[in-house]
């Protein structure tokens, strides 16, 4: 008797499988795997889109930084009149330059400041240095 019953569980457990035996996921469990995937997509293209805004942002500020270092070096080498000058640098770049005379402590030597605005676009930055020339003629000592 111990034999037929033991032929009778294996036959009706390959005809009707039980819900230990079965594989797979259910619908729920593919829901929730989707929404944590759309959370991380989320996430991560957030931080994307942040990382190339600040990329932007660096490259706009190394061409200011630019070109202000090569119009104080244009300026540096010439002589110094206390005034203000504009133009245009590389096309889009509006600069303006003040040159003011400082006090000096040492009649030989004139001290300027020169202050650099740039615009470009909606971007303003501005650099501000101090050159000392020769009191008589502003050129470089």
């Amino acid at each position: 008797m111990g034999a037929r019953l033991a032929r009778e569980e294996a036959r009706s457990s390959h005809t009707h499988p039980t819900l230990s035996t079965q594989r797979g996921f259910t619908l729920l469990e593919m829901l929730a795997a989707l929404t944590v995937l759309a959370l991380c997509c989320a996430v991560l293209l957030t931080a994307f889109g942040q990382s190339a805004k600040s990329l932007q942002q660096v490259q706009r500020s190394d061409r200011l930084s630019l070109a202000a270092r090569s119009l104080m070096d244009e300026f540096s080498n010439g002589p110094l009149q206390a005034g203000r000058s504009e133009g245009t640098w590389d096309g889009a770049l509006h600069w303006q330059l003040d040159v003011s005379q400082q006090p000096s402590n040492t009649p030989q030597i004139a001290l300027y400041r020169l202050d650099l605005n740039l615009d470009e676009e909606r971007r303003h930055t501005r650099f501000s240095t101090v050159q000392a020339r020769a009191a008589s003629s502003g050129a470089a000592p």
